[in-house]
Formats: structure tokens, sequence, C-alpha cells
């Protein structure tokens, strides 16, 4: 009996291969093979093989051997920076893996789903079936790792550069285990990723990879170079900061270019002022690899556009942060308002969105934190990153620039050693960008001296600028703003070498031209007032000096700016003056008014707050109250040595006032 129609062209169950329905056939069939959907992915499972010994990485490769060893149930996470040794790390337990005779897996996030595919069929898994799991990434999840805890020898799969953690799990957190992540009974799981998070990973264990310490970097240099030690060696890997791709560039230059350099020491007056030379001379070395990987400038590009995917505003604040931190240089939270980000690149960041900025930078290994005993918390660049990215600064980030400017003027003279280092990376900056005779380079020149004079440096500070001097008087003129602002800047460090006569000429000169240029009320002008005006009292003449500081105090309050700092100069000024013609009621309330406005503005621990109660201590010593005297001074001797250093000649000076005032004590 013939089935009914409508049931002989009908197909029950599935179906593998090609069906061809067809009611009346006439003449032959072709069937055409379906073009493939894409061309099929190049995955590649083959761990890379390390080049040299790892180095300073023991403790981390023994903690993961033993974790490998007893099955811990839980994955471990590598992160840190690009650049700084991740991978070559996982490469090293990869070696040990295939010498102990485990399967190693190598995949990378952007391939994962065919590569994780690829480790199923490697397994025993059907290729039918990896094929028809390729449009199903969570059924797929589930097939392979079926396959991986079913493996009948124990394994180690790396997923190498996991920068991309949504790449694993789009739906969940990656710690949760759902998607390609996971923990298994058949082997261990060994993640790299920039995304230093762990609540992203728990519950598995990340360990922070760091730069290396100076002995390791110097041999790690050595390895790379073909094994022979340098002259040089150390010095050339601690400018380079120990970090381990840097190294390998170093190495690999003085191996293939050992006539233009041969050894170390040679390298290193080579790159010392430009670090981008590292990437140029390696790169025809690095020929066909993966240039963004293996160069120095591509991790950090690399690194700022994944940040940058998730947080736009960090990547400004980041290149900011890389002037403010030069050599290394904390940077505390402090000096970064929101009113004076308001304006420029970051003119729409709120208090929120600055915390997320931060947090998204030191996530992704670029920064990192530290809190001081006193709360402070202070952000810190590796040197190389902070390095590699001023020297990619061009002519379009001079709003950034602005802002960094912007951020060191606002608290003047409050972090000296972070404003030295911020001043002269400006100042390099600005060079390359505009040349020496730039007003804007020559500002950042001179701030940067008279940081180095504050600092107790004043024969160093006045070399440097009465060469910027010369050159300003040159290029721009005797008159120019800028010249002025060096000239003024010279005597200061004139008069902290205590030749006031030089520095009174000099002061004198610059107060007439800027009184013509500027007029009598400029800023600029009323501080060279003020200096003229110290000069007669350093030289004896208190009546002049009494009347002069007198007259510019008026002059700062009928203009109701009292709170300026130069004017707070002034009164702290005049308060010594009143001090020493024995009116200690009038040097009391001056420095108590200043140490209150300037404890306000700039904080307790600004050196300037403590200047003003060294001169409540001196009152107090000159008023026979030698007891209170010797607290006072003892404190600020505390406060000095937190806020100038245990060996500053300001630090010292109050050790004396304070043992002068318990000898008093004990002969009275």
């Amino acid at each position: 009996m013939a089935p009914p129609p409508e049931a002989r062209n009908r197909a029950d169950g599935p179906v593998y291969g090609h069906l061809v329905q067809a009611r009346d056939i006439h003449g032959g069939v072709t069937v055409h093979t379906a073009p493939a959907a894409g061309p099929v992915p190049d995955v590649s499972l083959d761990p890379p093989r390390p080049a040299t010994a790892t180095r300073g990485r023991d403790d981390l490769l023994t903690t993961l051997r033993r974790a490998m060893r007893d099955g811990e149930p839980v994955p471990h996470v590598l992160t840190g920076p690009g650049g700084f040794g991740k991978t070559t790390i996982a490469a090293a337990l990869a070696e040990h893996a295939r010498a102990e005779g485990w399967t190693v897996f190598w995949v990378r996030p952007d391939t994962i789903l065919p590569s994780m595919l690829e480790v199923a069929v490697e397994l025993g898994g059907a290729r039918e079936e990896a094929d028809s799991f390729r449009a199903a990434p969570r059924q797929a999840a589930r097939w392979v790792w079926r396959h991986l805890d079913s493996a009948p020898r124990p394994w180690l799969l790396v997923i190498d550069n996991a920068d991309r953690p949504e790449l694993l799990d789009p739906e969940n957190r990656p710690g949760e285990q759902r998607g390609w992540l996971r923990s298994s009974p058949g082997g261990f799981v060994l993640v790299t990723s920039r995304v230093d998070d762990p609540a992203l990973w728990a519950p598995a264990t990340v360990h922070h990879v760091d730069s290396l310490g100076d002995a390791d970097a110097a041999t790690a240099l050595t390895d790379h170079a073909g094994g022979q030690r340098s002259p040089g060696a150390e010095r050339l890997a601690a400018r380079l900061g120990g970090v381990p791709l840097a190294l390998a560039l170093a190495g690999r230059i003085l191996a293939t270019h050992g006539v233009l350099f041969p050894d170390a020491d040679a390298l290193l007056g080579h790159l010392d002022q430009d670090l981008t030379r590292l990437d140029a001379l390696s790169a025809p070395a690095a020929a066909g690899e993966d240039d963004e990987r293996r160069l120095l400038s591509g991790v950090w590009e690399l690194s700022l556009r994944v940040v940058g995917e998730r947080n736009p505003q960090a990547i400004p604040l980041l290149r900011v942060l890389a002037v403010l931190g030069a050599d290394s240089n904390a940077v505390p939270l402090r000096r970064l308002p929101l009113s004076e980000l308001a304006e420029g690149p970051m003119a729409s960041l709120d208090e929120a969105g600055l915390a997320r900025a931060i947090n998204a930078l030191v996530v992704h290994g670029l920064v990192t934190t530290s809190r001081q005993v006193t709360g402070t918390v202070s952000l810190r660049l590796h040197p190389l990153v902070s390095e590699t990215l001023r020297a990619h600064l061009g002519p379009d980030s001079e709003p950034l620039l602005e802002t960094a400017r912007r951020l060191l003027e606002w608290r003047a003279d409050h972090d000296l050693a972070l404003e030295m280092g911020a001043y002269s990376a400006l100042h390099v900056v600005l060079l390359r960008l505009h040349g020496h005779a730039h007003p804007d380079t020559v500002r950042a020149h001179i701030r940067f001296h008279r940081a180095v004079m504050l600092l107790g440096f004043e024969e160093r500070a006045e070399l440097g600028l009465r060469d910027i001097v010369d050159r300003s008087r040159a290029d721009l003129g005797d008159e120019h703003v800028e010249t002025l602002r060096a000239r003024h800047a010279l005597a200061d460090a004139l008069r902290a070498r205590d030749r006031i006569e030089e520095a009174e000429d000099i002061y004198l000169a610059v107060f007439d031209a800027r009184e013509r240029v500027l007029g009598p009320l400029h800023p600029d002008t009323l501080s060279t007032r003020h200096q003229v005006t110290l000069m007669a009292a350093l030289r004896g003449d208190l009546d002049t000096a009494e009347e002069g500081f007198r007259a510019l105090w008026r002059t700062y309050a009928d203009h109701s700016q009292e709170d300026d700092q130069v004017a707070l100069s002034t009164l702290e000024n005049l308060s010594f003056v009143l001090l020493y013609r024995g009116d200690h009621d009038g040097a009391e309330e001056g420095f108590r008014r200043v140490a209150r406005f300037r404890a306000t503005a700039l904080g307790e621990m600004h050196p300037t707050t403590i200047d003003a109660h060294f001169g409540l201590a001196r009152v107090a010593f000159e008023r026979g109250d030698h007891r209170a005297a010797a607290e006072a001074f003892g404190r600020v001797v505390e406060w000095r040595e937190e806020a100038l250093g245990g060996d500053h000649a300001l630090t010292d000076q109050a050790r004396e006032w304070r043992e002068r005032a318990i000898r008093s004590l004990g002969s009275g």
C-alpha cells in the first residue's frame, strides 16, 4: 500500500549532513555544499617557550607549582601592568607542567570559543559535535568542561591576557565560574590579566606581579644580552625600573647592536633622556611579532585603550598624573581638587566620577595607592610608565599640561619633592614641544629651581637660575614677565645664601620694572615689594622694615586680600620685626593670625604653617616662658621632621632653639 501523498516528502528525527527533499525528479541532481560562514579561526594551543630563565619569581613559581600539584579547587590569576612578566611566569609554569607529563593548553580570550572547542577535541571530543556548538557558547562551555573534568591525564590550562574579563563570560562575573573560567578536578587553571580586582575573580587566588628587584633585574638584562655581564648592567636595569619587558628589549639591543653599544653603559647614555629610543632600536628585531605587546609604548597604549573603553575620563587623569607623579613621587589625593579639574579635559568630573576614574587606573595596574600614617591617600605610578606616557604627549596635550600646571600652582610650595619632580618633567615635555625660549618652558624651569632652593639646595638653584635669566634676557627681553620672574627667583636664591646686598639690588630693579610694566597692584609687583622690604629687615633697618610691612599689609587689607600668601608672609615678617622691637603682644597676634589662615588654606602640616608656629615659640622664648618655648619648639621639630625631613636646615634650626630653651629653663 503506498503512503499518502502528504507523507511522501517528509523526514523525521535528527539529520546529519545534507537532506534533499523532492516530489518528482527529472534528470540529474547536483548538491552544492553551503559556503563556510567565515574563515576558520587560526587557533593555537601551544604555549610560548621562555627565551631565558625566569628571574626573581622563584617564590611565586613555587606557590603555583604546589597549587597545581595539590589540585587546589580554585583557579589562580596573575595580575599586574602590561610588560611586567605575567605571561613569562605562566610560560615557565607550562614548561614545568610539560616536564611533569601534564597536557598543556594555552588559549587567549579573543579566540576563547574556537580554542576551547579545540581543547575538547584534543581530549577526544568529536569534531562534528564541536562544530555543532559554535553558535551556542553556553552549551559549548558545558560540553568542553565535561571533557576537561574527565580527561585521562592531568592538564594545565592557561588563559593568557584576559584583559577584558567579559570575554570569559559576558553575563556573569568570571569568578562565578559559569562561563569559560572554571575549576576542575582534572587539572589546574591559570589566568593572566591586567585587571587587578580580587572581587572580580573571587574565589580565585590572585597574585600581583610587580617589577623585579635590582639584582634580579640586572641578571635578567644579562640573560637577554647573551649571558655576559656588561659594565653598567646594574645602572641600566635600575634606570629601566626593573620592568621585565624593558629589560628584554634592552638586552636584545645589546645582543644585536654590539658595535653601536658595546656595553650597558653605552646604551644607558643613549637612552637616558629618551626611553622611547628603546622601542625604535628593538623594533626591527621584533619583526613578525605582536609589536603592541612586545614594545614598551604598545603595552601602555593597550592598557589605556582597555581602560578608556570603560572609563574615558581615566585617560586624561592618568596623563596628568604622569606629570605630577614623575620619578615615582606619590601624588596625594588632596592635590586633585575638583575645583582645579573643572577646566579642560576633565571638566565633567564630579566626586563619584573621579573615584571611578582612579579605581579604573588602580584595577588595571597603572596606578597604586598608599595610605600615610596621617590618613592621607596617595597615588603612585611606576617611573617607567609615567616616563613613557610623557614621551608620547604631543601638541594636542596642551590642555592636559595646563591642568597639571594649574594643580601645581594651586598648592605651591606644599609638597616640595613632588613639585621639584613634576616641574622637571613638565619642563622636559614643554622643551620638546616648544623649545627653551617659550614662556611656558621658562616658567616651568623657574618653578623647578624654586623647589630645589626650598629643599635646601640653594647653590644649585642659583646656578640654574642665572642660566635661565641669561637665556630669557636674550630670548624674551629684559622686562618680559618670565624674565622678571626668573630675576626675582634668582634674588630669592641669593637671599637664601645670605647674600643680602646682591639680592636687594636685583629686587629693586625687578620692582621698578614690574611697577612700570605690570602696575603697582599686580600680584608679582606686590611680591617683589615685599622682598624689598624684607631686605631692609635683614640689614637691621627695623624702622624702614616696620613701616614698609605695615603699608604693604594695609594695601592687601584695602583690597580684601588678607588671605593671599604674600600678604600672610608680609604679616609674618611684620610680626618678627615687632618681636625684635619688644612688642610681644603684637607679634603673637600676628603669628596666630598667620597660622590660622595658613592652616585653613594649606593645612596644618604645610611648611609655612609650621613657620608661623615657630614664630609663636619665639615669642614665648622672648617673654621668658622657657618651659612653654621648649614644648613649642619640640612640636615644631616633630612637624618639620615629618614635613621636611630630619636633616633639613629648618628642622636643625628648631632643634637648636629647643635646646636653647631647655638650657635657659635649667639655668633659670
